[in-house]
């Protein structure tokens, strides 16, 4: 698999919001039975199905649901851990539940910005994700500085109290000549210790020719990102200068499974449904117990590890 970019071939004036090739975010949009997308995104993706399931790997759908759970109890454990801002970076198309929906159930006060670089998702996600305590900004994580010098960033995050930076199925998006370790250092270097990174990234390791098979048609369609699986080691590598949290680095099903609540309900609605009787439990997480994995649940190493990991207080006086 090469992760090297092929040449630009620049913006094309007949096409301004990318409509002529499959787009990463909108086919995660119809994985996750969205409505914003269009034909060749839907084309791409049913094709990416039909190969992965070929060679007997999860498709993408089943991918996509399981990575929306990730993402809540994710943010569940960071707010256990008296996280209340967030910097979701690459978050993509409104779907399902998003950080500041699960965040606000638990912590109304939370704060959260989203970033991406595509015009048609910032300008969607503003509208449909408005509201107190949340900034939509368009944004190329591929350049830190520009995301943390925004006026809006700096208004709203407090930089001197801990944050959760978090890369949700995005950096297996960048080429290796654009270096996400160093994207994801300079976000570590920019935050307090306590702060915490959560992360999600693909892998081939179990399924290295569905992993290539993916890879090529990113490029033969020409998808607007690739999706390059990295391996174990390379994945760790992203948590440089944090602790990784148990369960560690693992598989998307063994990530914290008391933790699965994906449609936490707020401490109103417990309310209501109990007659006004509160329980000791209220603004927290609601935990559940373990869940069993879904059979076959083995497999989908073949496209995800993920971790949340603490910045070391070590980090803050040795970056880099």
């Amino acid at each position: 698999m090469s992760a090297q970019p092929p040449e630009p071939s620049g913006l094309d004036p007949d096409d301004p919001i990318g409509i002529r090739y499959p787009n990463t975010a909108r086919i995660w949009n119809y994985q996750l039975g969205g409505k914003d997308n269009f034909a060749v995104d839907r084309k791409a993706s049913d094709a990416a199905n039909a190969m992965v399931r070929g060679l007997g790997v999860p498709a993408g759908a089943d991918t996509a649901v399981e990575s929306r759970h990730l993402l809540q109890r994710m943010v569940d454990y960071m707010l256990g851990q008296g996280v209340r801002q967030f910097l979701d970076l690459g978050s993509g198309l409104p779907n399902m539940a998003s950080t500041h929906q699960i965040a606000h159930r638990a912590a109304p006060e939370a704060r959260v910005i989203y970033v991406d670089v595509d015009p048609v998702v910032s300008s969607h996600a503003a509208a449909l994700m408005a509201g107190p305590g949340v900034v939509t900004l368009r944004a190329d994580l591929r350049e830190p500085e520009q995301v943390l010098s925004d006026p809006q960033v700096r208004g709203l995050l407090d930089f001197g109290q801990p944050v959760g930076i978090m890369f949700m199925c995005v950096l297996h998006c960048l080429w290796d000549s654009e270096d996400p370790w160093h994207v994801v250092r300079q976000f570590r270097d920019a935050v307090v210790p306590g702060s915490y990174l959560a992360l999600t990234h693909m892998t081939g390791e179990a399924h290295p020719e569905a992993a290539e098979g993916l890879f090529r048609m990113t490029q033969d369609l020409h998808w607007n990102t690739p999706l390059i699986s990295r391996s174990r080691a390379d994945i760790a590598r992203f948590f440089d200068g944090f602790t990784l949290v148990e369960p560690g680095l693992v598989r998307p099903a063994q990530w914290r499974p008391d933790l699965d609540n994906p449609l936490r309900e707020s401490r109103e609605s417990r309310e209501s449904r109990h007659d006004g009787e509160s329980s000791e439990d209220d603004g927290q997480p609601v935990l559940r117990p373990a869940a069993a994995e879904p059979p076959g649940a083995a497999a989908d190493a073949a496209w995800h590890f993920c971790g949340v990991g603490v910045k070391d207080e070590r980090s803050a006086h040795n970056p880099g």
